[in-house]
């Protein structure tokens, strides 16, 4: 695998050139600082993008043209990555040694149409079309409750990340989504191409390194932001322990524990962190699973992950509500037992294995080499084979003195109350 990378008029190409795949990938990213008031307007934009475009303005015609391309693809997305929010346009296509030189071009005119050819009459998009995602969008909206794990997530970090970009859900309020119309989206998406946004194009796949020169011509009518940005989120929080339950009517309860971490130095953040995170709660064997489900049968599931842009570490569980309380003690016990020098020893060697396990899963991953080398704008970014050698240097003293750096900060249920009504809610 070979890469570079090259800037031109603010517009930065990545190059992954890699004969591991048979298909080419290239994603468009558009980045700024978040606003919540875009997260509305995100959502209805990319799926107003993909579905039709000048061209191919129907969603048949649409799927037709990438069938006619060997089954190219374009997918779109909105997203917050901790202080920040993207949009993120994916064409995936056969590699061009399997068909004609020609077919790289097509394909690149594909993911051209569709980002700069939208389906516009008179200043707004295709009402017909609107009309269909917008609905779609407010049946999402409307059914999130019926989904007792997304929406207890949701609920969760708005009580946990309070104040930041964490706090909200890429799912926006009914109300936001009622407030777009046809035109004012089309004045929302002129935004992408005036310099509101940074563009990295990230490029993977065998194809000749004049694909750069191509795509720095395609966009070469846009303009790209120069604005420094980066993930981590800085904010100051209150000390106290914030604790809520809310109801749902569903038989299970959700459980989450948020813990935040305190002046983590880089090598804790992101080497010392990552064992103590598969020791506690994500291997097979962790202390959580062995605990609070197996001992003590408590929960359904159990688990933990963290945040490194908003530094936390988060216990979720599954759990009928009478067993809350005592749920929460073993959480907190286990949390604990991270400084008991015998507990880590018996689990330490397997929490190395698991993550080299999952770290070789890389070079068979073309989105996490794309997204490795996207993220690098935005922070320090290592090669995996360093974060590895990292990781197989992190010591037990280490992972017993990070339990010294975190501290309670929230606990949230979202109660199972099947007698609930919906209305009461």
């Amino acid at each position: 695998m070979e890469y570079k990378k090259e800037k031109k008029n603010n517009i930065t190409v990545h190059y992954i050139n890699t004969d591991r795949f048979k298909t080419v990938s290239v994603v468009v990213f558009l980045t700024k600082k978040f606003n919540k008031d875009d997260i509305a307007y995100g959502n209805l934009l990319v799926n107003n993008l993909a579905y039709s475009s000048k061209e191919y303005n129907t969603k048949n015609k649409m799927a037709i043209h990438g069938e006619e391309l060997f089954g190219s693809r374009v997918s779109s997305s909105f997203g917050i990555s901790g202080s920040c929010e993207s949009f993120i346009f994916s064409l995936d296509f056969l590699n061009p040694i399997y068909t004609e030189n020609k077919y790289l071009d097509e394909s690149l005119d594909f993911l051209k149409e569709i980002l700069f050819n939208p389906n516009v009459e008179n200043n707004k998009f295709k009402e017909e079309y609107f009309d269909i995602i917008k609905n779609d969008l407010i049946t999402t909206v409307n059914s999130i409750k019926d989904n007792p794990n997304a929406y207890s997530s949701i609920k969760y970090a708005e009580v946990m990340y309070k104040g930041t970009p964490s706090a909200y859900s890429t799912i926006p309020t009914l109300k936001d989504v009622e407030n777009v119309n046809s035109e004012n989206l089309y004045e929302f998406y002129k935004t992408l191409w005036n310099g509101d946004y940074k563009i990295d194009i990230v490029v993977s796949g065998e194809v000749d390194s004049n694909i750069i020169d191509k795509l720095f011509n395609m966009f070469s009518h846009v303009k790209s932001s120069d604005e420094k940005l980066e993930f981590k989120i800085k904010h100051k929080y209150e000390d106290k322990l914030n604790t809520k339950i809310d109801s749902l009517p569903f038989n299970q309860s959700k459980l989450y524990v948020g813990y935040r971490l305190n002046n983590l130095t880089e090598h804790e953040m992101e080497h010392v962190l990552k064992v103590y995170n598969t020791i506690l709660g994500t291997m097979n064997d962790s202390i959580l699973f062995n605990i609070v489900r197996e001992e003590n049968s408590l929960c359904y599931t159990i688990g933990s992950y963290y945040s490194r842009y908003n530094p936390s570490l988060t216990i979720y569980a599954g759990i009928n509500k009478s067993n809350y309380e005592k749920t929460v003690e073993l959480i907190k016990s286990c949390v604990d037992s991270m400084s008991d020098k015998k507990t880590i020893e018996r689990l330490f060697d397997s929490a190395k294995k698991t993550i080299n396990t999952y770290l070789n899963n890389y070079y068979d991953d073309v989105t996490l080499q794309i997204n490795h080398y996207y993220n690098s704008e935005f922070e320090n970014v290592e090669d995996i084979e360093t974060t590895r050698e990292y990781i197989n240097n992190v010591t037990i003293d280490e992972v017993i003195h990070l339990n010294d750096k975190i501290k309670l900060s929230t606990i949230y249920m979202m109660k199972g109350d099947i007698s609930n009504d919906k209305e009461n809610i």
